[in-house]
């Protein structure tokens, strides 16, 4: 075979190696991207059906918290596959993923905070009650653990009332991270107008009795 044969037959191998590259590379992006927006759709429908389930869940019903916790936990899980994907794939609908997933952990982690702090609200509650009913010998150690559950029942309920106020604000604030997800997935499934103002209203009501009754044992006499 003569020299310029040869030349030319490599120069084909060559072109046919670099042809397959590009394409395999090609592939392996294509593969990549549909990895990222299939997670990344699926995580947040997943998340959504969690926020709708947990909607449902009353505070003081019993195992709230807990059920709470294992939702929150669920996107945590959600947010570490995401995170595995190749972001760069497509950044816009990476960062809009993330941020709901983010959104609406910290929706449920609050909502079982607020669900641990009204079972604690209740009980330093009916423990000053009980004892407020415990008329005879009323003395000054009557009087000093009425003051210490008082105290309790107060702090209580202050940080009742502050987890409801943060539930209300993350609802607020809910909606603007379903305009980015609707940007990035336009058919994603997310809590409607109606759903989530009635849930932000919900907990600012919440949040409200709760400084009611924060005034209340405020203004509680011992004597």
């Amino acid at each position: 075979m003569r020299a310029s044969s040869r030349s030319k037959v490599l120069l084909g191998g060559f072109a046919a190696v670099i042809v397959l590259g590009i394409a395999g590379s090609l592939l392996y992006g294509t593969m990549r991207r549909h990895s990222l927006e299939s997670s990344a759709a699926s995580s947040v429908a997943d998340a959504t059906a969690r926020l709708r389930e947990a909607a449902g869940v009353a505070l003081d019903a019993p195992q709230a918290e807990a059920r709470l916790r294992a939702h929150e936990a669920a996107l945590g899980q959600h947010l570490e596959r995401l995170r595995a994907e190749d972001l760069s794939r497509n950044r816009a609908l990476a960062e809009a993923a993330e941020l709901y997933l983010v959104d609406v952990q910290s929706i449920l982690r609050v909502q079982a905070n607020t669900a641990r702090a009204l079972g604690a609200s209740r009980a330093s509650r009916r423990a000053l009650a009980a004892h407020m009913e415990r008329a005879e010998g009323r003395g000054a150690g009557w009087i000093e653990r009425a003051l210490a559950l008082k105290q309790r029942a107060e702090r209580d309920n202050f940080e009742y009332r502050t987890a409801a106020g943060a539930l209300a604000a993350l609802y607020y604030g809910h909606r603007e991270t379903q305009e980015k997800v609707r940007a990035a997935l336009p058919q994603a499934p997310l809590l409607d107008e109606q759903a989530r103002a009635r849930l932000q209203q919900a907990a600012k009501d919440a949040e409200s009795a709760a400084e009611q009754e924060l005034e209340s044992l405020r203004r509680l006499p011992l004597g």
